[in-house]
């Protein structure tokens, strides 16, 4: 299974999963020609896209789906309140041969992969993160989450890679200028993951086989990538854990992140 972040963050998100057989995204944030022009660098032609997988219907993760469904022949995979909140004119564009409604917790699958959707908490809704199963290979896929429950840690635990929101850093949001109820949004159970609370889940997340992190969704004004790095690197060592064990890379929202095989 190779795994490329295209893009991650507020002005728009999409992975690329690639397994024997099977291309897929995750979410489709970006422009239909962006997503195209990103996909191209990778040697990827956009007539290629399998599937779809959506994570929730904010714009950030389905600005260009419309266009992307009324070009090409790809299939998509969503929630029916997921659907049921979508634009009307997106919903006008997928023919009934191309969407599949999914449902938390229910596995399904797509060619040879295997694909449990669970909820999560964040302002949508009814969003979703996945869990993705190939050949022996797990890999977890979670954004746009406020926090995670007792009850997923046994499902997302162990996995060999992870791509995981760490959104922003807590001093960095509360001295910014934005309003005041936008960063309690952001930080409350139905918002965003900081830097901090993402160490601490990953920390009691990652198994023996896990060997990449790639931390996504960082925002812009209230988040660096150094900021992301020095607090995990500080939460692992707090638990006797070495962060340098793992490849950890921080996404981007111009050039995501570099492709990872598992």
């Amino acid at each position: 299974m190779e795994i490329t972040v295209l893009a991650s963050g507020s002005k728009g998100n999409a992975t690329l999963v690639q397994t024997e057989g099977l291309t897929l995204l995750i979410d489709a944030g970006i422009s239909y020609l962006q997503l195209q022009k990103r996909l191209m660098f990778h040697q990827i032609n956009i007539t290629k896209i399998d599937a779809v997988l959506i994570t929730h219907e904010h714009g950030d993760h389905i600005k260009g789906l419309d266009v992307l469904l009324r070009k090409e022949k790809s299939q998509v995979f969503l929630t029916e309140h997921t659907m049921n909140s979508t634009p009307d004119k997106l919903q006008d564009s997928i023919k009934l041969s191309q969407f599949h409604l999914i449902k938390p917790n229910e596995k399904f699958m797509i060619g040879g992969l295997e694909i449990m959707p669970f909820s999560v908490s964040h302002d949508s809704s009814d969003a979703v993160g996945y869990v993705l199963y190939n050949k022996g290979k797990k890999f977890v896929y979670c954004t746009d989450i406020g926090y995670l429950p007792d009850r997923d840690f046994d499902i997302l635990r162990g996995a060999n890679a992870y791509v995981f929101e760490a959104n922003y850093d807590v001093t960095l949001l509360f001295t910014s200028a934005r309003p005041f109820y936008l960063k309690q949004r952001i930080d409350s159970v139905k918002g965003h993951m900081s830097n901090t609370d993402s160490a601490y889940n990953m920390v009691s997340l990652v198994g023996i086989n896990t060997k990449y992190i790639i931390l996504a969704h960082p925002s812009e004004e209230c988040n660096t990538a150094e900021l992301a790095l020095e607090t995990y690197r500080d939460v692992f060592k707090e638990y006797d854990k070495n962060i340098d064990d793992y490849v950890v890379l921080v996404a981007s929202q111009e050039e995501g992140a570099k492709t990872i095989k598992i």
